[in-house]
């Protein structure tokens, strides 16, 4: 968008009386001009887009060639940059509401709106997604202080604002008493105006998260790379134990039992070690986003600390468990022969979140 005052909307909607109002309620606005295009299917729609760009698409839900969901969807996917903001009719509210998780920038329903809040929700709508992308630290922020002809930024409820162009912001203060290059988020929160005094200009971009201490440690924590350290060891005496038992079960050598135990016992001991770093590496790395790739090795996980504590307390349990055969050794030879590929399976998942 060129400029924020002068909004290219296009209304894709199939109700006359609608569509008329809409551009009534927007031309009687005051603060900015909105020139609006109206098509009354998806079809035209989506040829409208491909002919030129516009700042921003109202877009009913429900249309002769396209309903619910799959309307959203398909403007979405053709112009992803684009903000949009949903018209919904109350019994469409719970899709309204889901096209906004799935990047819509706002909804609104239809005969439950005036004009004020409907040229609010395009400017917003606009200014969100012109600059959801761009983050700023506060010593980032700082630089931009509107001072010798740099630019004036102001942030306010982890929304960066240039207010350059304006007036009462001569050299990057306000009043005498706000300076520009600063989060005025707590003191907006005092002051007779919120918000709204914001609403004309552009957004910028986001104020980035601080990490607090606790955060600091955890990420230099990770780059130890702890759980490719420690997940090596449990799956090395998970391979280990059944392969001793095996030796043991055939050739009756009491040190390859015996060396089994003790792979059983560290790898009940590394496995918990393992597996709480690879939670950590999760939380700190991938934020504890969940994915299929991620469930799986949690899945995995789960199975082979199941394992092999049952392994270790049926061989505490039962110390002479391999020394005939029958059914009970045959099925302590399999519990354990299961942990490999439990391991072998953990270790293709982990590579493909490290390498996809």
């Amino acid at each position: 968008m060129n400029d924020v005052e002068n909004v290219k909307v296009l209304l894709i909607e199939d109700n006359p009386g609608d569509a008329r109002l809409i551009r009534e309620m927007l031309a009687e606005h005051r603060g900015a001009t909105f020139d609006v295009e109206w098509r009354d299917d998806l079809a035209k729609g989506m040829k409208r887009l491909a002919d030129g760009p516009v700042d921003l698409v109202l877009l009913d839900l429900t249309l002769p060639d396209s309903h619910g969901f799959n309307t959203f969807s398909s403007v979405q996917t053709t112009i992803p940059r684009l903000p949009i903001v949903v018209l919904t009719g109350l019994d469409d509210e719970t899709i309204a509401v889901r096209a906004v998780r799935g990047g819509a920038q706002d909804y609104l329903v239809k005969g439950k709106v005036t004009g004020e809040q409907l040229a609010r929700a395009i400017r917003y709508a606009i200014a969100r997604k012109t600059g959801e992308k761009r983050p700023f630290t506060l010593e980032e922020l700082k630089e931009f202080d509107g001072k010798d002809g740099r630019p004036a930024y102001v942030a306010y409820s982890g929304k960066v604002y240039d207010i350059s162009a304006s007036a009462l912001w001569g050299d990057g203060v306000h009043s005498g008493l706000h300076s520009a290059g600063v989060d005025l988020t707590s003191d907006m929160g005092n002051a007779p105006h919120g918000e709204e005094v914001l609403l004309g200009f552009r957004i910028v971009g986001e104020l980035a998260k601080q990490e607090t201490l606790g955060q600091m440690a955890a990420r230099k924590a990770e780059k130890l790379h702890l759980h490719p350290i420690l997940v090596h060891f449990s799956v090395a005496y998970a391979i280990a134990f059944p392969l001793f038992n095996f030796l043991y079960f055939f050739t009756r050598t009491t040190s390859f039992e015996i060396a089994a135990f003790y792979m059983l016992i560290a790898g009940f001991a590394t496995s918990i070690f393992g597996g709480l770093s690879g939670v950590f590496s999760w939380k700190v790395t991938y934020a504890g986003k969940r994915n299929t790739l991620f469930d799986m090795k949690l899945i995995y996980t789960g199975l082979l600390l199941a394992a092999i504590t049952a392994s270790l307390a049926w061989r505490i349990l039962e110390p002479d468990i391999l020394l005939t055969a029958g059914f009970q050794s045959y099925a302590y030879l399999a519990l354990g022969t299961a942990q490999l590929p439990v391991v072998t399976l953990l270790g293709y998942y982990g590579g493909k979140i490290v390498f996809s």
